[in-house]
């Protein structure tokens, strides 16, 4: 293979004496015997047992919950992803095949599928995490311009842009214009990647093909819109083989630019400018270059503008102007720590040997502090017992290992190649001494609740749960409040149904942190319109709410929370009817006419059977001992009413001989609740029953 080229000296010594490191190394999981195959366990679910598979230049992310995250690479060329969760030591295979040699599945663009894929990927595919945190991937080889995203909830991956072929030609288009045509050449080697508080992805660089066909050093910094899935060349050329313009150290100018070159770093400071170091332009290089947004432009921050700097080593822990780790490349474990430090462990030096060394870059100050590893070269590394930490622990040199900053304030290191015949499935774990560096405040994280399922026309309360942030920007599309800065928001109102999305963005001297919760605020559908229709003295609500409340001159009626209320006196009644989501409709009826009539004694009077059949009986209780005259029940009337407040007209049973009881006949009647009403000598009863 062509990297392969690059490592072809290797010194084999043997590194096990304890030294006076600012820090310890523990080896947490994975095998360290190289070259071994994973442990995959059973598909979704974690174990302390399960690892991937050794492997070098795989795909990494760091999700919103602090887990890390691994995929395919250089050894197994797999389409397996993997999941590590640091608090408890396990993998999960979360999704793939679990077999070598596997081919994009793409599917349809845009939409996802479970059974897409991205297929075997190596040697510097592009990845990052957007501001909702899905994982997004780009090219790498095969010669690959692909893009893909992955949705940690669905666990499906959707193809979002880019060809289904290898060795794609770029298609840039206007500098500074996006465009759907717009696309980068295929690439490898191009691990610099950064989101911006946009939620815009951003790539430099890389080994691949410009837009006329030929392949080599790439400096084009490209921009993509997840809103409107285009990309934007916003600097560099689109051509191969470009010239870095080094300029003025530490002065900006449009004229700078860190040329074509294979890139593996992607460090992102406090105030949110882009940084990548060092890298191969044929030789190697220990340069350090800061990109700003805003004005569009580079600039030389640190290091040399030569190739081939062996670096300087003078202790551990030692702050100075002259200290540096020399010339790197394939130094992927490059992280940011929570303070805006950049942090990078081993990669290739000028004269192609590992190296297990770890550094640490201070952008405020463009130094350089040597914290652990020795300054010699391919050090076959010493693991000690799984889980306990020992100064004379260390890593073996590697390049190409990926590594995360842990949500605990530790340097985590993955995988790797040792330049020979090793391949890595280990993972680690380095806890920094206090006294070198020093902790700091904390880059803001943002988080929030409220009750997020609402009427139309409500309102809700958020409640800010961020920490570390002193200014507080949210924005609320959908309400009638649609930016605020409040610490937490009240009374955001949501007129119309939907789901709508909320994003907080938090900020302090270090920097920010945006949160976007998509569709959080669902709105429920208007509820079922109400009515008010009136017999008699009976005002009846439209039917099919669970629960009612009546009113009367606008004062609550306690108890009166039936379909039906008879009423009382004359004046403006109006019924609040609540459906099942809790969302209430109001209906109102003025200037009502009571003819009130005195309600019988309920026990004067028996209705049943309940629920009824054929008939529904009806009896008096002075004249059920038979000592009634005849035709005593024939002085009643019986009114029966659906639950619209419509009379129906039903056959009831007077007999000669009925002294004793009236049946009325139910038979037509449809299934449902029914109300029938007795008044006799001015004195009316009511009641219920159900029609099976």
């Amino acid at each position: 293979m062509k990297k392969k080229l690059f490592c072809l000296l290797v010194i084999a010594i043997h590194f096990q004496n304890a030294y006076s490191q600012a820090g310890l190394w523990t080896w947490i999981s994975g095998s360290n015997i190289p070259n071994v195959g994973g442990i995959y366990g059973i598909q979704g679910v974690p174990s302390v047992n399960n690892h991937p598979p050794a492997v070098y230049e795989a795909c990494e992310w760091k999700d919103k919950q602090g887990n890390f995250w691994v995929y395919s690479g250089y050894s197994n060329f797999d389409d397996d992803l993997w999941k590590f969760n640091p608090l408890t030591l396990e993998w999960t295979w979360v999704k793939g095949s679990g077999l070598s040699g596997q081919n994009p599945v793409y599917g349809s663009q845009g939409v996802s599928d479970p059974a897409n894929s991205p297929g075997q990927r190596y040697f510097g595919a592009g990845t990052w995490v957007d501001t909702t945190g899905n994982l997004w991937l780009f090219g790498g080889l095969p010669y690959r311009n692909d893009l893909w995203r992955y949705d940690i909830g669905t666990n499906e991956w959707t193809w979002m842009k880019g060809d289904t072929t290898v060795n794609s030609f770029g298609s840039h288009g206007t500098q500074g214009i996006p465009d759907p045509s717009n696309t980068p050449g295929s690439r490898y080697e191009s691990a610099s990647q950064w989101t911006d508080s946009l939620n815009n992805l951003w790539l430099f660089g890389g080994d691949g093909y410009g837009d006329f066909g030929t392949t080599g050093f790439l400096n084009d910094l490209m921009k993509y819109d997840i809103s409107t899935n285009e990309w934007t060349w916003m600097k560099g050329s689109n051509l191969t083989n470009a010239a870095t313009n080094y300029g003025i150290k530490e002065i900006s100018s449009p004229l700078n630019d860190p040329g074509g070159r294979w890139t593996y770093t992607k460090y992102k400071d406090s105030n949110g400018f882009f940084w990548l170091g060092s890298g191969s332009q044929g030789g190697i290089l220990n340069d350090m270059w800061r990109y700003n947004i805003g004005n569009n432009e580079w600039t030389w921050m640190a290091g040399t503008s030569t190739m081939g700097d062996p670096g300087v080593f003078i202790s551990y822990c030692n702050t100075d102007s002259i200290s540096n780790p020399g010339s790197r490349a394939e130094q992927r474990s490059s992280v940011t720590d929570r303070c805006g430090r950049f942090w990078t462990f081993g990669g290739r030096s000028s004269t192609s040997n590992p190296f297990s060394d770890l550094w640490v870059f201070d952008p405020d100050v463009l130094q350089w502090k040597w914290i652990a590893g020795p300054s010699t070269a391919s050090q076959n590394g010493s693991f000690g017992s799984l889980g306990v930490s020992s100064a004379s622990n260390l890593p073996p040199s590697h390049i190409g290992g990926l590594a995360w900053w842990g949500d605990d304030d530790r340097f985590y290191l993955y995988g790797g190649w040792n330049c020979n015949t090793a391949f890595y499935s280990d993972m680690w774990v380095f806890t920094p001494d206090s006294s070198c560096t020093i902790s700091c405040g904390s880059i803001p994280v943002a988080a929030f609740t409220a009750p997020n399922h609402v009427c139309p026309g409500t309102c809700t309360d958020f409640i800010n749960l961020s920490t570390g942030a002193n200014s507080y920007l949210w924005f609320f599309p959908g309400s009638s409040t649609s930016v605020s800065t409040d610490f937490s928001p009240q009374n955001i109102c949501y007129n119309l149904p939907g789901s709508y999305d909320v994003t907080l963005i938090v900020t302090n001297s270090l920097g920010s942190d945006t949160l976007t919760l998509l569709n959080y605020i669902n709105v429920y559908p208007y509820p079922a319109p109400q009515g008010i229709n009136q017999s008699g003295d009976t005002l009846f609500a439209l039917a099919g709410a669970p629960s009612y409340q009546w009113y009367f001159n606008g004062n609550i009626i306690s108890g009166a929370t039936d379909y039906y209320y008879v009423a009382q006196s004359s004046g403006d009644y109006n019924v609040v009817a609540t459906d099942e989501n809790g969302c209430e409709v109001e209906a109102a009826v003025f200037n009502v006419i009571a003819d009130v009539l005195s309600t019988v004694d309920r026990g004067l009077w028996t209705v049943f059977p309940n629920p009824v059949g054929d008939k529904v009986i009806i009896q008096k209780s002075e004249v059920k001992s038979g000592t009634a005259p005849q035709g005593v029940l024939r002085t009643i009337e019986i009114s029966i009413y659906n639950v619209l407040g419509e009379k129906i007209s039903l056959a009831i049973d007077s007999r000669p001989d009925s002294y004793r009881e009236l049946t009325v006949d139910c038979r037509l009647l449809s299934p449902g609740l029914y109300y029938i009403e007795i008044t006799s000598s001015g004195k009316t009863y009511r009641s219920k029953f159900v029609k099976q």
